[in-house]
């Protein structure tokens, strides 16, 4: 990830954005699909603890994860303020370094999932006539690739439709490029050209999104209930755990020292010169007043969030009851999941403009000014395909037999969602709507473009501060934020082993 892969500084935005995106999966998802199985299958003895910091690093958006770099090795990090030159973090190699970062966890998420879904015979058996690589290669894969297809477009929406790293550190790309014509054009009508590089990768992203939905929809042999067997890494298991470790520090560690160390530090000023030091006590301080300090933009940001995560559960129920039910429904369903992970922010924020900017229907445009219904659509839509995943896959674990059970007993259709699949399964929709209120917490190129007057979202807010230098009062919000996601990434780990996947004849 070095800078001599980065093009030259006046490279067509769409141009920076398609290398950006294409090296970024190149590192993430051998990397991310080496750790997770190694997670799941490899005889690590910190798996379980890992798997967690996975799962919170996914949950953490761009901009703190840009903010945790920018403060120890970026402009007026604490690292480049003690040297000369130029930071280490800036230009191409730092937006891809903290890009290739924040999508290891993501690669590694889906595909643990997908392979904590095969059958443990299937790989049992290809272990008595090969290697372990053999099983992996041959068998592994297979199975995982379009849970690795939805993560690397997943990933890849996410490099190529936020702004927030790339902005930070100046370069220049497709969705800061669509912010600026429709900053710059009172018609959106005359940015149309910029829009149509977007439109078609959009459209790719699609197609490639709705194949890896449904091949995942596929059920061709039943779930087994067994629990998957570990892989033994024999000689291997030490140096593998120590890589292990060295990642996570490097995933985790770093970043959260430098944002540790720029609440703490002091500068003493000692006689002609200034000595820097470091205190438990400011840092502590600095971090619980930062959410005081930024309650409103707090408010903001949970409000919207959480009705927008509300809303994407409350349309992904139905749907995936009439997938369970209907396969040509289903196929409905899995469509919307995808193009709500393929869509770009910059494409999603202009068809929410052009659907409620309307001048011969004032009530709608008075409501695009001077409400929140602009940017709780847009995030309500970013939302909404990780709540079908979720929510669809709870479903089609119901046993069929329990349903049979309460349709003889007079249970209708509705009744029958209501009154058995809901009840059983509460604590999934509890998981989509805590993923969805992190998504829409970390949300920034979609609803910066809708954002009314009067309404500063905490994204927005810490974004506009991280180009100038992570100070303390900047690192204790972001550290306050960790702390927040952690905790709702322990829930979220908690919740879901109530999700057992087993399938009893159900689509």
């Amino acid at each position: 990830m070095s800078a001599a892969a980065a093009p030259d500084k006046m490279s067509p935005p769409i141009l920076n954005t398609l290398l950006l995106t294409s090296e970024t999966l190149a590192f993430c998802l051998p990397l991310g699909t080496i750790l997770a199985w190694l997670l799941v299958r490899g005889d690590l003895p910190f798996r379980r603890a890992a798997l967690r910091l996975v799962v919170l690093m996914a949950f953490l958006p761009l901009y703190l994860q840009a903010g945790a770099w920018q403060a120890g090795f970026g402009q007026e990090g604490w690292f480049s303020s003690s040297g000369s030159g130029e930071p280490w973090l800036s230009g191409w190699s730092a937006a891809l370094w903290v890009h290739v970062l924040a999508g290891i966890p993501w690669v590694a998420m889906f595909a643990s999932v997908a392979m904590l879904h095969i059958e443990p015979e299937l790989e049992e058996q290809a272990l008595l006539d090969g290697s372990t690589l053999q099983v992996f290669v041959r068998v592994t894969l297979p199975f995982i690739w379009p849970a690795l297809g939805l993560a690397a477009i997943w990933v890849g929406m996410l490099t190529a439709g936020e702004m927030t790293v790339t902005s930070i550190f100046f370069v220049r790309t497709y969705a800061e490029e669509v912010y600026t014509q429709i900053a710059a054009h009172e018609v959106l009508a005359e940015a149309v050209w910029t829009l149509l590089p977007g439109v078609l990768v959009t459209v790719t992203l699609l197609g490639l999104g709705m194949l890896c939905c449904l091949q995942l929809g596929k059920s061709v042999r039943p779930l087994s209930l067994r629990r998957s067997a570990n892989f033994s890494l024999g000689r291997w298991r030490w140096p593998l755990t120590l890589a292990c470790l060295a990642a996570f520090i490097l995933l985790v560690g770093v970043p959260l020292s430098n944002l540790l160390y720029k609440a703490g530090v002091l500068v003493i000023q000692a006689g002609s010169g200034r000595t820097r030091t470091w205190s438990v006590v400011k840092c502590l301080s600095v971090v619980a007043a930062a959410p005081w300090n930024c309650r409103r933009e707090l408010l903001w940001s949970f409000g919207i969030g959480g009705l927008a995560a509300l809303a994407s559960v409350a349309l992904a129920i139905p749907l995936c009851w009439a997938a369970r039910r209907s396969r040509w429904l289903g196929g409905l369903a899995l469509l919307i999941a995808a193009v709500c992970l393929a869509i770009p922010g910059p494409l999603l924020a202009l068809g929410v403009i052009r659907l409620l900017n309307r001048a011969e229907l004032p009530w709608l445009a008075d409501l695009y000014d001077h409400s929140i219904l602009a940017p709780w659509l847009v995030l309500t839509v970013r939302a909404l395909g990780p709540a079908i995943l979720v929510i669809w896959h709870a479903m089609r674990t119901v046993p069929d037999a329990m349903l049979e059970t309460a349709a003889v007993e007079g249970c209708g259709y509705w009744g029958q969602l209501t009154r058995v699949v809901l009840p059983q399964r509460l604590s999934a929709l509890a998981v989509a709507w805590l993923i969805g209120l992190a998504i829409t917490l970390g949300d920034l190129t979609a609803s910066l473009l809708v954002a009314p007057p009067g309404v500063t979202t905490l994204t927005i807010h810490i974004f506009n501060l991280v180009h100038y230098g992570v100070e303390d009062q900047v690192a204790g919000i972001c550290l306050a934020l960790i702390l927040f996601f952690a905790c709702m990434a322990a829930v979220v780990a908690a919740l879901a082993k109530g999700i057992e996947p087993r399938r009893h004849g159900g689509r």
